[in-house]
C-alpha cells in the first residue's frame, strides 16, 4: 500500500510539473505584444495556416498585422516571437547587431545545415567571421562588376523570358539568375546554372530543408540530425553544393596572383587568404578555418540567391498590379533617352545613367537596397515591360 500511495503521489507530482511547464511556455507574460493564444506544441503554426499550407508565412503575418497591429506576438511552436512590421523597426534592429544578436530560436536547428555560416553565428565568432565577410559586400566592391551583372541579366531575359508566356515558376528562374551573378562577382566562377540543372535542383532542395528547419523549432536537435542523415534528397543536395564549393576554392588557390597589392578583389579571394587553421574565438584571432570557409561559401550562395530572387519575383509581381508605376518608370527612361519608340533601348546602361534615374531608384529602394539587385531591376525596366504577360 505505501508503494502504491508513493507511486500515485509521484505521478501526480509529475503531472503538476508538466502542467506548470506547459502553461509557462504557452502563456504570454505581462508586457508582451498582442497576439493569438497558442496551441500546445504547434503554437500559431496551425491556426495561421502556415503549417497546413493554406498560407505562406508572409500572408499569415499580414493577417496578424491587420488583427493585432504593427507589433504582435507569433508563436513558433513553444517559442514566442515578437514580429515587427515597420521599416523603422528593421532599421533599429539591424543597426544594433550586438544588442539584437542571433536568437536561440533560429540557431539550434538551422546551424545543423550550415554550422559556420555568418547568419547563424553570434558573439566573438560572428565578429571574427564578419571581419572577413562584410568588407566584400560594400558598394565599392560590387560596382566594378556592373557589366557582368548586366550581361547575366541580358542572357537571362533572352533565354528564359518570353512575352507570350505566363510563368508560375518565376522564383526558380530568378534563383538561377542570382546564382549565376553571385558565382561571377563573389567567386569569379562561371556557374552557368540553368533552371533545370542538377546544381539548381540541389539548391532548391537545400533551401527547402533550410526553410523547414527554421519553422520546426520544436524538433529535438538529435532528431533533426537523424532526419538529415537519413534524407537522401538533402544528402544529395549537400554533396552537390559542397563539391561546387570545393571547386571554386581550388580554382582560387591556383590563381593567387589575381590579388593585387595584397588586397583581395572578391569574396572567394578574401576567404582563401584568410585561412588560418589556428583561428579561434577565445583569443579573438583572425581568419577562418577551411571548414568555416566552405560553410561561408555555401551560405553566400544560399542566402544571397534565395533572398534576392524572392525580392525580384515580388517586384515583377507588383509591377503587374500597378500600371501607374510602370508608366512612371517608362516615362523616366524616355526622358533620359534610354527608352525609344516600341520600348527599344537606345544605348548601354552605365552607373551614371542609373544614378540619374530618381524615380526608378526610389522604386528599387522600396523593394531592396542591395546594389546589384538595383542594377538587375534597372536592366529589367530597361528591356522588359510586358509585366502583365509575365506571370499570374
Amino acid at each position: 500500500m505505501p508503494v502504491l500511495l508513493l507511486s500515485a503521489i509521484l505521478v501526480l507530482f509529475v503531472i503538476v510539473l508538466a502542467y506548470r511547464y506547459v502553461k509557462r511556455h504557452y502563456t504570454s507574460t505581462h508586457g508582451d505584444p498582442p497576439g493569438q493564444k497558442p496551441q500546445i506544441i504547434f503554437g500559431n503554426l496551425i491556426q495561421s495556416g502556415t503549417l497546413t499550407g493554406k498560407k505562406a508565412i508572409h500572408e499569415a503575418f499580414t493577417t496578424y498585422q491587420h488583427d493585432y497591429g504593427d507589433v504582435f506576438l507569433f508563436w513558433l511552436g513553444p517559442h514566442p516571437c515578437p514580429v515587427f512590421c515597420l521599416p523603422e523597426h528593421a532599421q533599429a534592429i539591424f543597426s544594433d547587431r550586438h544588442t539584437f544578436d542571433q536568437s536561440s530560436l533560429f540557431v539550434p536547428n538551422f546551424d545543423l545545415l550550415c554550422s559556420n555560416g555568418i547568419v547563424t553565428l553570434s558573439g566573438a565568432k560572428w565578429k571574427r567571421h564578419a571581419r572577413v565577410m562584410l568588407p566584400m559586400f560594400k558598394r565599392a566592391k560590387i560596382v566594378p562588376y556592373l557589366e557582368t551583372i548586366l550581361h547575366c541579366t541580358d542572357q537571362f531575359i533572352d533565354k528564359y523570358l518570353d512575352d507570350n508566356c505566363t510563368y508560375t515558376d518565376f522564383v526558380i528562374r530568378c534563383q538561377s539568375l542570382m546564382m549565376n551573378i553571385i558565382a561571377f562577382i563573389a567567386f569569379d566562377y562561371d556557374l552557368d546554372a540553368a533552371i533545370d540543372s542538377p546544381f539548381t535542383i540541389a539548391f532548391q532542395d537545400f533551401s527547402h530543408y533550410a526553410g523547414q528547419f527554421t519553422m520546426a523549432t520544436w524538433l529535438p536537435r538529435w532528431l533533426g540530425k537523424l532526419y538529415l542523415r537519413l534524407n537522401w534528397k538533402y544528402q544529395r543536395a549537400h554533396r552537390i553544393l559542397r563539391e561546387f564549393c570545393e571547386k571554386i576554392v581550388e580554382q582560387e588557390k591556383n590563381k593567387q596572383n589575381d590579388i593585387e597589392n595584397g588586397r583581395p578583389k572578391n569574396l572567394i579571394a578574401s576567404l582563401v587568404t584568410s585561412i588560418n587553421e589556428k583561428a579561434n574565438d577565445e583569443q579573438i584571432s583572425s581568419g577562418l578555418t577551411e571548414t568555416e570557409m566552405f560553410d561561408e561559401v555555401l551560405m553566400a550562395i544560399v542566402a544571397g540567391s534565395e533572398t534576392t530572387a524572392t525580392a525580384l519575383s515580388w517586384f515583377i509581381f507588383y509591377m503587374t498590379k500597378y500600371p501607374r508605376v510602370q508608366q512612371r518608370i517608362k516615362q523616366e527612361l524616355e526622358e533620359h533617352k534610354l527608352l525609344m519608340g516600341d520600348n527599344a533601348h537606345s544605348s548601354s546602361l552605365t552607373l551614371e545613367m542609373l544614378d540619374a534615374l530618381v524615380y526608378c531608384d526610389c522604386v528599387t529602394k522600396e523593394v531592396c537596397s542591395c546594389i546589384f539587385f538595383s542594377i538587375i531591376i534597372f536592366k529589367f525596366c530597361y528591356r522588359f515591360f510586358d509585366w502583365d504577360r509575365l506571370l499570374v
